[in-house]
């Protein structure tokens, strides 16, 4: 049979499939201390084939983790050991080239308590640091104030080497700096108060050159600052107590509201205040009788319920630091009539657990500050014992079955601790006083 003159349109050749193209890497996060998460884009072409799976691998150690999309757990990874990642696709065909090599990762080594608590740089000067935070890049920062009351600060780039504490601006004027945040671009921002007792700031875009702390708004309204923080739109919130709870917003670090009530009124001291990544600020603190555990909340941190306590308690507890996870698990400690340790949870910072003694301590142990470590999923909360005040720490992690409180390192030395902080690395940061000369103190965790 012959087909003569015959023509055939509009047909096309489909070349048969073949593997993957290279995926796009994206980036490698710790995610505990034995793995990490490996983020990454699909390839630009399948191959003609649906992609059926990724494999990321290690290097070292050719480890290994699959899944259908980005991301993708790699597991049993060695702490402290840094590590790089590939990711590669598989189709019905077979399995394509590897990406090129993420950003290096090191999971973090677990929690084994603190260093003994020591003097920082040496120093025998009286300071008593009474805050701490750490940057994107893992620069400490401390504040607090001298014998004198003079505004205070010093800084480490590991935690453990600090500069000698010196006075912001070189300030000889009375300012005592309670708080310390700072956010997403790197602006340090402190908060305090004067000699009359109205609130103070000072900012620094690198944790050592400072503003002279200044009146908030230039206020003399009595309000001393304790506890500030930021939220991810970078909304500087400051909590402290006047003749009630009150607090003060600002965009800038530089530019404050002129600090306000919180709701109708309470005679009440808000001590610390966060954000969870909703946006909600809680704050807590005790009413002015030092009688009841408080909380107060807000949407915006210029509109706040008045402060309320705890559960409803009537229990005395001195709520003095809170902190939110991950999961959005607000932590509150403190102290209560006995000075004991206690704590308290909420899952949406208003309804909250009854305040209770931490493990059941029986011990005259004041928490004073609480963080929490994301990737390593641990609360840690710091303190001091009964004369001659040992630093005390404990650990969580659920917020709720805490550790019974250890000294740090087991020393019995003079070593109040008032704040602590943690970097993604697993490093856990404490400051305060201590020694005979009431010293600048810091510990880090081992």
């Amino acid at each position: 049979m012959h087909f003569d003159n015959v023509k055939f349109d509009n047909i096309s050749i489909v070349p048969p499939p073949t593997v993957p193209g290279v995926p796009i890497i994206g980036k490698a996060t710790a995610t505990g201390t034995t793995t990490v998460s490996v983020s990454f884009t699909q390839p630009v072409s399948n191959g003609g084939a649906t992609i059926t799976s990724y494999t990321v691998t290690s290097s070292p150690g050719g480890l290994t983790g699959t899944g259908a999309a980005s991301p993708i757990t790699v597991s049993g990874l060695t702490s402290g050991t840094p590590y790089t990642f590939t990711v590669k696709a598989t189709n019905v065909v077979g399995t394509g080239s590897d990406s090129s090599n993420s950003n290096s990762v090191t999971p973090p080594p677990p929690f084994q308590g603190f260093n003994t608590p020591a003097a920082m740089n040496g120093s025998g000067t009286t300071t008593n640091m009474t805050a701490v935070t750490v940057n994107s890049s893992g620069l400490f920062v401390a504040v607090g104030g001298d014998s004198s009351l003079y505004p205070m600060y010093a800084t480490s780039s590991n935690g453990s080497t600090w500069t000698t504490p010196a006075r912001m601006n070189g300030s000889s004027t009375y300012a005592r700096m309670r708080g310390v945040t700072v956010n997403s671009a790197g602006l340090f921002v402190a908060v305090g108060n004067d000699s009359s007792g109205a609130s103070l700031y000072a900012t620094s875009s690198d944790g050592s050159t400072w503003t002279t702390p200044a009146r908030m708004n230039g206020s003399g309204v009595g309000a001393t600052m304790y506890g500030v923080t930021v939220n991810s739109a970078g909304l500087f919130v400051a909590v402290g107590a006047g003749s009630n709870g009150v607090y003060a917003t600002s965009s800038d670090g530089s530019t404050w509201t002129t600090p306000a009530t919180m709701g109708s009124g309470l005679a009440a001291t808000m001590s610390s205040v966060t954000v969870n990544s909703a946006g909600l600020f809680v704050a807590v603190g005790y009413d002015n009788s030092y009688t009841f555990p408080l909380y107060a909340t807000s949407s915006n941190g210029s509109t706040w319920t008045t402060p309320a306590q705890m559960n409803g308690s009537s229990v005395y507890a001195q709520m003095n630091s809170v902190t939110v996870n991950s999961s959005g698990v607000f932590v509150a400690v403190g102290k209560d009539t006995n000075g004991y340790p206690i704590y308290a949870t909420s899952s949406n910072g208003s309804t909250w657990t009854t305040p209770t003694t931490i493990n059941g301590s029986t011990s005259n142990i004041r928490m004073t500050g609480v963080t929490v470590n994301n990737i390593l999923g641990l609360f840690v909360a710091v303190g001091y014992g009964s004369y001659p005040n040992p630093g005390y720490y404990a650990t969580s992690s659920n917020g709720s079955t805490w550790t019974t409180p250890a000294l740090m390192n087991g020393s019995g030395s003079a070593a109040l601790m008032n704040a602590v902080t943690t970097i993604s690395t697993g490093l856990f940061v404490a400051v305060g006083t201590g020694g005979a000369a009431s010293a600048p103190y810091y510990a880090t965790s081992n």
